[in-house]
């Protein structure tokens, strides 16, 4: 038994070599110590011929006042003497300022947790430290999202003593996993720095993030120190070239460490690998396989909703409303979407079965990215599984470590708003949970089809019917059950992963994605194998391709041949929605193609530093070649399409008000920024409207077919044929 209350107790039998590193991540930490310590000597060689030149200006410097003083007095020579002293104590400065500051290696809101307000907590992070054999954290920091991290402040000097470590706890994954996952999370992360075995991959481990910050995570060198030292001149003078040419300098150390740190850091990758599977024998020798598979499934879902939560956040903050609890939302749509997927709820957390995951369409490709620091999903779990460590699951929320977990969520929420929407002084409205998930299920229903069609039209475009004829049969019906049964979905969704997967093969044939090997249907091939694995899929794709077609035009007979057993009108008004639709995708496209031009032509403008006034008219002139193109579809749109106030109130207007007026974007050579933003903007809600409008007109025309299909079963009364969902 667990001495602590809340703290699920470890398994029983754990093989002890589960823990241990194997002989072929002892070799590869030597390969990539080997790497680590050629880029070592290149770093200091070059820091060293910097800090000599640095050291050559201030005594070339004294030369040259010692001569004005002694050989040749001249104020000039001495004024000059003086600036190379000063560009040389500088470069010494900004070498030592930028080389061995630290990076503080944390995300832009967190907020101290202390034992005093959450002792559980503690003492189960404390029995954990434990359990994995590691040290205890520095500090305990709270972060919003869902993520958990073992984070430090790197420097230079981390090469050579250990750092002080903190560990990172997302709420947004405290509100999605019970204990036991809670721990397996947590353990992983200690993992990385538990064992005396892990040492040595520690070190690498630390020195290698030390060296990605002081080359990646410092794109501004000295860019703030140039600025303050203008405005303390009052002007940009000629003591400004000093401290740029030290960036200039530092600026090419960067790029040349950074060619070598490219090829030993793919070494590393493969290191960084092996030890995520080791932190994850650690993590499961202390809690299970079972909660490790359950909390990588969940993983996906969990970002996708609180991401959709504080995306609703930001929208709110603009009518200085805020959710009450973003955890509480983050929570019900978790449960909404487990609801409409059939996920089991266990503690109000869904559970992701085999029985779900078999009913997705997975890729027929698997590759290890020689890039990727982490392994695949997919290789994880399998070794979850190989490794078969059972433990009692405790599915008690996490979220009974926290003291007053309700209050401590709220609180965090108004911290989070106000750290996010800095110029929000004041909220007037709190939006409960309840009332965020009755938006998106209206949302969701809106575009809803009915459910007698087991999704065979979701996601894709209608087929265009031009050139099919329509012959009344004589014969009776096809079985509805048999049309759209959802054997016949599943082989869509193959399809469509099919044509994925061949962009996958001809990836890795023309080498965009570097591996030597990878496998196709579970069998082992080399990448020269691509391009023929290409062209067999390729193959099947078009055999595939011309199944669906004919499918679809086999559907849209039958819908035309129940409307005609209705009446003739039912058969022109059915024939006229689905032609309306074909309409709708066809000024989608085309929208969607112009919004990218004139999206492409706006970041032209604004993305590069430095624009003369001739490259500016030049682009704008190019803006307003796509705004006249554009202006012509945005009427169409107005004349075939009624966007609902529901989606956009005031489009329509909006439209009409941008179709009328004359932007020119540029008045007494100055931009104006405002006409660009609003045909920027109009553009984006054209094209989300357009696709919404299209959405709409295809759950119009399924649910007229859907009532045709509904009165024919009722008509020749198949026992228990009733329509689903309709």
């Amino acid at each position: 038994m667990s001495k602590f209350v809340h703290y699920p107790p470890n398994p029983v039998k754990v093989d002890p070599a589960l823990i241990q590193p194997a002989s072929s991540y002892k070799k590869q930490v030597r390969k990539v110590i080997a790497g680590l310590t050629l880029f070592f000597v290149v770093y200091v060689i070059l820091l060293v011929t910097a800090v000599g030149l640095a050291g050559a200006c201030i005594w070339a410097g004294f030369a040259v006042i010692r001569f004005s003083m002694d050989v040749l007095p001249s104020v000039l020579l001495y004024i000059t003497g003086a600036m190379i002293i000063t560009y040389g104590a500088v470069a010494l400065f900004f070498l030592v300022k930028h080389i061995f500051t630290p990076a503080a290696d944390h995300p832009p809101y967190r907020v101290q947790l202390y034992e005093k307000d959450h002792p559980r907590l503690f003492a189960f992070i404390r029995q954990l430290t434990i359990d994995t054999q590691t040290n205890m954290p520095d500090k305990v920091f709270a972060i919003p999202e869902v993520n958990a991290a073992v984070s430090y402040d790197s420097s230079f000097w981390s090469m050579f003593w250990p750092v002080r470590k903190h560990l990172m706890i997302g709420l947004g994954l405290v509100n999605t996993v019970n204990l036991s996952e809670f721990k397996m999370v947590l353990a992983h992360e200690f993992g990385h720095f538990s064992q005396s075995s892990m040492k040595l991959g520690s070190y690498v481990y630390t020195v290698n993030r030390a060296i990605y910050k002081i080359l990646y995570q410092r794109q501004n060198w000295g860019s703030r120190m140039v600025r303050k030292w203008a405005s303390i001149s009052g002007v940009i003078n000629i003591l400004n070239i000093i401290p740029q040419v030290t960036i200039w300098m530092m600026k090419g150390v960067q790029v040349s460490l950074r060619l070598l740190y490219r090829m030993v850091n793919r070494q590393y990758m493969e290191l960084s690998r092996e030890m995520e599977f080791h932190a994850d024998a650690v993590a499961i020798a202390v809690a299970g396989s079972q909660p490790a598979i359950s909390a990588m499934r969940r993983f996906n879902l969990s970002t996708h909703c609180f991401r959709h939560c504080c995306e609703h956040l930001a929208a709110l903050a603009a009518k200085d409303s805020c959710l009450k609890n973003v955890y509480a939302a983050q929570t019900a749509l978790m449960q909404y979407i487990a609801g409409l997927n059939r996920l089991e709820l266990v503690n109000g957390i869904p559970e992701i079965s085999d029985a779900y995951l078999q009913t997705q369409t997975s890729s027929r490709i698997q590759y290890k990215d020689q890039w990727a620091s982490h392994p695949s999903d997919e290789e994880r779990e399998a070794r979850y599984r190989a490794a078969a460590v059972e433990a009692v699951v405790d599915n008690t929320p996490a979220w009974v470590l926290f003291g007053d977990a309700e209050a401590f969520q709220e609180q965090f929420t108004r911290a989070l708003y106000h750290q996010s929407f800095p110029e929000r002084n004041t909220i007037r409205h709190y939006e409960p949970a309840a009332a965020f998930i009755d938006t998106i299920a209206q949302q969701h229903n809106r575009y809803l089809f009915p459910g007698i069609f087991a999704d065979y039209y979701k996601n894709r475009p209608f087929a265009d019917m031009t050139g099919v004829v329509f012959q009344e049969q004589a014969a009776g019906n096809p079985a509805i059950t048999e049309l759209y049964h959802p054997t016949v979905t599943r082989k869509i969704r193959r399809l469509e992963q099919n044509r994925y997967d061949l962009n996958i093969l001809l990836a890795i044939g023309n080498g965009l994605i570097e591996t030597s090997h990878f496998e196709f249907d579970h069998k082992k091939h080399n990448r020269q194998d691509a391009h023929v694995l290409a062209q067999q899929l390729e193959a099947e794709i078009k055999v595939q391709t011309a199944w669906l077609q004919q499918a679809d035009i086999g559907r849209y007979r039958f819908h035309l041949q129940l409307a005609t057993q209705q009446s003739s009108t039912s058969f022109h008004q059915l024939r006229q929605m689905y032609h309306h639709v074909i309409l709708q995708q066809e000024l989608a496209a085309e929208m969607e193609a112009q919004a990218t031009r004139i999206i492409n032509e706006v970041q032209a403008i604004y993305s590069r530093p430095q624009v003369t006034m001739t490259d500016l008219l030049a682009g704008l002139k190019a803006l307003k070649k796509e705004e006249n193109l554009f202006k012509p579809l945005l009427q169409k749109m107005l004349q075939h399409a009624e966007v609902p106030e529901a989606i956009d109130a005031t489009f329509t207007a909006d439209a009409r008000l941008f179709l009328e007026s004359n932007c020119t974007y540029l008045r007494d050579d100055a931009v104006r920024e405002e006409e660009i933003l609003a045909l920027y903007q109009l553009t984006h809600r054209a094209v989300s409207n357009q696709l919404d409008v299209t959405e709409l007109g295809k759950k119009a025309y399924l649910e007229y077919a859907a009532g045709l299909m509904s009165r024919y079963l009722q008509d020749t009364e198949i026992p228990g044929a009733r329509a689903p969902g309709h």
